[in-house]
């Protein structure tokens, strides 16, 4: 496989951009007019690098807020409203692109050079905080009312390309996140977010990512608690699959594997069509049966 080749004017122009976000420099209309269109691999290149930078020097602040009072901005710019309902579905789409992108992009990072794992907590803190600001503009509308764990982990269980399958387990930044995002699920789910706990429980390639380092926690652990807690509360899909959902299932998974190879990100040029009967099905639909998949 060849490397990937940045657009060099387009990165630059968003790390600029993302390093005066990190350091609360930035301009609001400027921020807002370039993330209305965040698909390209550039933006979560960007980001990640700024968010390696600025956790190995120091803490990162706070995001939630500002980054989704921006992209509400960008709506609004774009749109001229921030009514989920009334957003075009490639913003919403673009924003899980960017998230799921930019996890595969940290987990790469630091897999391939490691870092200390309290630049590792920085960067994924980040991350969690940008992915709460996101949850009003992304393509389930239940996120809103949910966890910034929810809306990335929805983000990555709806990637074109499952990530997560392809981490090292023992990795230490798999370690790292994945402890991270334990933490956050058990604290949603003693505040009443229960949905949090559901969704990970019942997704594949959660459970799929979770068991290939069940071993690699000590009981006492927030890991090792929170699949013990899964097994206790979310009902086993194996006698639960059957009729429409099962077929939902099915119909997602056959769209996933006919696209795997491929990246977050959509490319900048558009791809050869393939043949296939599943790439030529309608994106709404596609769309509707995630949703019921994920809410079932």
């Amino acid at each position: 496989m060849f490397p990937f080749r940045y657009n060099g004017a387009r990165l630059k122009l968003y790390e600029e951009l993302f390093d005066q976000l990190l350091a609360n420099e930035h301009s609001e209309a400027v921020a807002a007019n370039l993330l209305v269109d965040t698909r390209w691999a550039e933006v979560s290149r960007a980001f990640v690098n700024c968010l390696c930078r600025q956790g190995a020097t120091g803490p990162i602040r706070p995001l939630a807020a500002d980054y989704g009072h921006l992209v509400a901005r960008a709506a609004e710019l774009a749109f001229g409203t921030r009514t989920h309902a009334q957003i075009p579905s490639w913003f919403l789409q673009n924003n899980e692109t960017f998230l799921a992108s930019c996890l595969h992009k940290l987990l790469t990072a630091f897999n391939q050079k490691p870092a200390a794992p309290l630049q590792m907590h920085r960067a994924f803190a980040a991350l969690f905080d940008v992915a709460d600001g996101l949850r009003p503009f992304l393509g389930l509308r239940c996120l809103a009312s949910s966890t910034g764990a929810h809306a990335l982990m929805c983000a990555a269980a709806h990637s074109r390309y499952d990530f997560l399958a392809r981490q090292e387990s023992r990795a230490t930044a798999s370690l790292c996140f994945a402890e991270m995002l334990a933490e956050r699920i058990l604290q949603a789910d003693e505040n009443g977010a229960a949905q949090t706990l559901a969704f990970y429980g019942r997704s594949k390639r959660w459970q799929a990512f979770a068991s290939e380092r069940a071993d690699c926690f000590a009981k006492e652990e927030a890991f090792a608690q929170l699949q013990r807690r899964v097994r206790e509360q979310v009902p086993q899909r194996r006698g639960r699959e059957h009729g429409l959902l099962f077929l939902a299932s099915a119909f997602l998974d056959a769209d996933a594997a006919a696209a795997s190879g491929a990246f977050p990100e959509r490319p900048s040029a558009p791809a050869t069509p393939l043949r296939s009967a599943i790439r030529k099905r309608s994106t709404p639909f596609v769309r509707l049966v995630r949703r019921l998949v994920s809410e079932a």
